[in-house]
């Protein structure tokens, strides 16, 4: 039981400030200005001196309040603002408040831009010095195009969806953050022509559903990449490569087959790889003789035909003398085609008639996680032999067939 006296105390308040507005920071600003300052004295200016303030749906649309919010506040820097602009008859005052916020110490912004109108970001965001993390999603596709040149000394992360960049922007981008850790594009419009991403600070790169005629990376410091390969990828060496998630869309292969070894040999030192439909590379180009993933240790391989996939499969074991962990899934691309392939996939899929077990004699000898995840209408008959034999074996020590 608690101490007599303390059953009633209100814990929370006394907690310190900084503890509080880090409890409050989800909050939208009209809650904790409002409805928690008739909680107690001690809740009516804790609004006033947090330094993060978040606008909703419901609160982004009172300029009024906001702009009694922002002037009302104590003398200390904002650290983190959050707008959801619903209206676009709203942009004018919210424009206001990024101004403002960018001119009293601003770390973090993020702007959710729910209108069927661009919003048309303000050039000031692009020379701001204290900003670290910018996070920008639209509904319509946004476009930044700044005027004059970029300058975000600090900014470290940058995570953009459904935005255009034009060619200007994206010079302009590069030369101007130079402390960026962390990229992400996600249903982006990047230039029909060649986009180019250079930087020597970049650590994490998301480049997701985006639209685009040609990409170069040149990023030697990744450490975690995520890549949708649509059209040509030039990927330049990324000695730091710890992790790599990429699928190849279907109709890619053809523009790729030429650059196929750059992308390759960026993996190559990789320790965990996630590879959708990458057999397609792999069949298309004959320049990965050569190369080694001697740090990897872990591979995914999905969205894979039982036909297709040896040779490439044959390519990373052969490969990768330290692979201890294998998973073969085909469930996501029965998934994405309701379940039921299109002609000219499930076409491809010729039954095994020599009697030999070749995904067997792919493994590697180190392996010792092997899970597999395939549809019963695949050539079952030949994992079957495969996990009677393997029951004879010492390794892999853990393994599961699922079928679908």
């Amino acid at each position: 039981m608690p101490p007599r006296g303390e059953a009633g105390r209100d814990r929370l308040s006394a907690l310190p400030d900084d503890l509080l507005h880090r409890i409050l920071r989800p909050l939208d600003a009209r809650q904790v200005a409002r409805d928690l300052s008739l909680l107690s004295r001690r809740w009516r200016r804790v609004w006033a001196s947090s330094p993060f303030v978040t606008f909703s749906q419901s609160s982004a649309r009172s300029e009024r309040f906001g702009n009694n919010l922002l002037l009302l506040r104590d003398p200390v820097d904002l650290h983190a603002l959050s707008i959801d602009s619903l209206d676009r008859g709203n942009f004018f005052f919210q424009h206001r408040w990024l101004r403002h916020a960018l001119s009293r110490g601003l770390r973090v912004l993020e702007l959710t831009l729910r209108s069927s109108s661009p919003f048309q970001v303000p050039d000031c965001l692009f020379a701001c010095a204290t900003l670290e993390e910018i996070s920008l999603s639209s509904k319509i596709t946004e476009v930044l195009a700044p005027k004059s040149e970029v300058s975000l000394p600090r900014l470290k992360k940058l995570h953009l969806e459904n935005v255009c960049i034009v060619p200007s922007a994206m010079e302009k981008l590069n030369s101007g953050w130079p402390a960026l850790e962390d990229l992400d594009l996600s249903r982006c419009l990047l230039d029909l022509g060649s986009f180019k991403v250079s930087s020597e600070t970049v650590k994490s790169l998301s480049i997701t559903d985006c639209t685009y005629g040609e990409i170069h990376v040149c990023a030697p410091s990744t450490t975690s990449l995520k890549i949708k390969v649509s059209s040509i990828v030039h990927l330049s060496a990324m000695p730091s490569l710890v992790s790599a998630w990429v699928y190849v869309c279907d109709y890619a292969a053809g523009y790729l087959a030429p650059y196929a070894s750059d992308l390759v040999a960026a993996l190559c030192n990789a320790q965990r790889l996630e590879l959708f439909r990458f057999d397609l590379i792999l069949q298309k180009s004959a320049a990965t003789e050569g190369l080694s993933f001697s740090n990897l240790e872990s591979l995914y391989v999905g969205e894979w035909l039982v036909t297709d996939f040896y040779n490439a499969l044959a390519f990373f074991t052969q490969c990768a003398p330290n692979l201890a962990a294998l998973a073969l899934d085909q469930w996501k691309l029965y998934q994405r085609f309701n379940w039921s392939l299109p002609s000219h996939m499930s076409g491809e899929k010729k039954p095994i008639t020599d009697g030999k077990v070749r995904l067997l004699s792919t493994l590697p000898k180190n392996i010792e996680k092997l899970w597999i995840r395939l549809s019963k209408g695949d050539d079952v008959e030949e994992f079957r032999q495969m996990r009677s034999l393997l029951k004879e074996k010492t390794k892999p020590r853990e393994m599961e067939v699922v079928w679908f």
